[in-house]
């Protein structure tokens, strides 16, 4: 009598042996797969592919004289394929009643036959409360597409490369992601509690929204979900305790754009929404959401017509110059003015919308730094730097240095007032003289300096002193210090040589900098 299990096993092998693969056949058939194939180990074409290792499949031969194209598969069988690392197939091979084959089929256990694998049995366990996999079945339908043409160890080897075309690592780490995280795309547990009184559900809201640290819960139970099954054991069940919901994630990131009418220049600041999930089940006047920029943090309730703000300026907050420029801008708008200030809000995937916010009509204490911070931002700007930070702190310390520096740079030749006198012999004072000196501010961890040149006639003063009368100012260079606000004094001494050379000829050159 015709063996056809034998058969197919053989002509897999025969296949296998023409294309140089090694079939390694299972000794014992509980394992859900007849042969571990593997394919020779190739020489590599860089050094980049050394470590690379030889392509391994785990494959099920399944024969028949039927042209159905489809079987029933064991369960116990499919989730050892579909759960084995390295990739699994099945090879269905058909004879029609003939002592060689016909046709035969190559199905790959790809990701879409992996999910029907394992929801099936989580619905069996879950939900029928049966653990015999040995005994259900899964039909696996295949087609034209699937079919192996030639009936030869060359295709059968292209087939097999097709499934893994970027090699085994890339394959087996694809493959052991999409294990973890399939069943899970709506949640990893359902959880239930109860809470009483309108405070803990205002409090609820404000955990969610990542406003509050806990609430208060009784009853707080919490059950393994996946595939949308919730099991039946709880990984969690209490009587009473305090809920918490730390690393919550943005529901959008966008921006919003306060004005002081509509047709205002805008301050506009990147921004991140969080909706709380409750909000669908909320009464109107419970709902809130919160706005959250680096440097501000708005909770918002539209449907009851009110808005909270905080401000984070603190010491150890800094920001880009300019964002803390128009926080400080926002917060002088909010704090100075009694009338209403439009937010437009908008963000990914939601609808733009507007709100209204109210003035306080209050002193503001800050003006003289978000003076300094307009200046420092046109410094900045000059000087071609983007990437300087500061905290309110710093420009509190050096705001009157920012000021400083702001009006020599755009300062004119008849503001600068020179007086100096000369150490040792040889200074012509009927010569035309040129001052070099140099002046510098620190702006957050960055320095900015300008090496300055005041020229003109001088005339002589009491006690050996000279006075400038001023015919012109240049700057001649500009200088920014590296990230950790160190500009090296070797490399200042070269670049005042430098611009003392260009006047040496021309003018009696005073450096006003202590080169020692």
């Amino acid at each position: 009598m015709r063996d056809l299990g034998t058969m197919g096993e053989s002509t897999f092998s025969l296949w296998c042996s023409q294309a140089g693969l090694i079939p390694n056949g299972s000794k014992i058939d509980r394992t859900g797969w007849d042969f571990y194939v593997e394919f020779p180990s190739t020489s590599t074409k860089s050094p980049d592919d050394l470590h690379a290792a030889a392509l391994e499949y785990k494959v099920q031969v399944k024969s028949s004289d039927k042209r159905d194209r489809k079987l029933q598969i064991k369960l116990s069988s499919l989730r050892r394929l579909a759960t084995a690392q390295m990739p699994a197939l099945f090879v269905f091979i058909e004879f029609d009643d003939t002592d060689t084959a016909q046709r035969a089929f190559v199905v790959h256990v790809d990701l879409n036959l992996i999910e029907r694998v394992l929801r099936r049995i989580h619905e069996s366990e879950q939900v029928e409360s049966r653990t015999d996999h040995n005994k259900r079945t899964l039909t696996i339908n295949y087609g034209n597409d699937e079919e192996l043409k030639p009936l030869n160890g060359q295709a059968l080897k292209s087939k097999l490369e097709s499934f893994a075309p970027a090699g085994m690592a890339d394959y087996v780490a694809k493959k052991k992601a999409f294990l973890e995280s399939i069943g899970f795309e709506n949640g990893y547990a359902k959880f239930t509690f109860q809470t009483f009184g309108e405070e803990n559900v205002r409090d609820l809201i404000d955990v969610s929204l990542g406003i509050k640290r806990s609430v208060q819960v009784t009853g707080f139970s919490g059950y393994p979900t996946r595939f949308g099954i919730t099991s039946k054991t709880p990984i969690v069940e209490t009587s009473d305790g305090h809920l918490e919901m730390p690393d919550l994630k943005p529901t959008a990131s966008g921006v919003v754009r306060f004005r002081e009418d509509r047709l205002s220049p805008a301050l506009c600041f990147d921004c991140r929404l969080f909706v709380s999930p409750l909000s669908n089940i909320l009464p109107r006047q419970l709902v809130k959401f919160r706005v959250e920029g680096e440097g501000f943090d708005f909770k918002l309730s539209p449907f009851a017509g009110e808005a909270q703000y905080n401000f984070a300026l603190g010491p150890g907050s800094t920001l880009p110059v300019a964002e803390l420029r128009d926080t400080l801008r926002l917060l002088f708008l909010i704090a100075s003015s009694s009338k209403k200030l439009y937010a437009e809000f908008s963000f990914s995937d939601f609808p733009v919308f507007e709100m209204s916010v109210n003035g306080q009509s209050e002193p503001f204490e800050l003006s003289k730094e978000l003076q300094a911070l307009d200046f420092a931002t046109e410094i900045l700007n000059n000087f071609g730097v983007s990437d300087a930070s500061v905290s309110l702190s710093d420009i509190n310390r050096d705001k009157d240095a920012i000021c400083q520096f702001h009006s020599v740079l755009n300062a004119g030749a008849n503001v600068f007032k020179v007086e100096f006198g000369v150490e040792g012999s040889g200074f012509d004072s009927t010569k035309p003289v040129a001052c070099i000196s140099l002046t510098s501010v620190r702006i957050g961890r960055t320095v900015l300096g300008l090496i300055l040149v005041v020229a003109g006639r001088v005339s002589a003063l009491p006690s050996e002193k000279f006075q400038l009368i001023t015919s012109g100012a240049t700057i001649e260079r500009k200088l920014v210090s590296d990230s950790q606000g160190i500009i090296p004094k070797k490399d200042l001494i070269a670049a005042f040589e430098v611009v003392e050379a260009k006047y040496g000829r021309d003018y009696e050159v005073v450096t006003m900098y202590d080169k020692r």
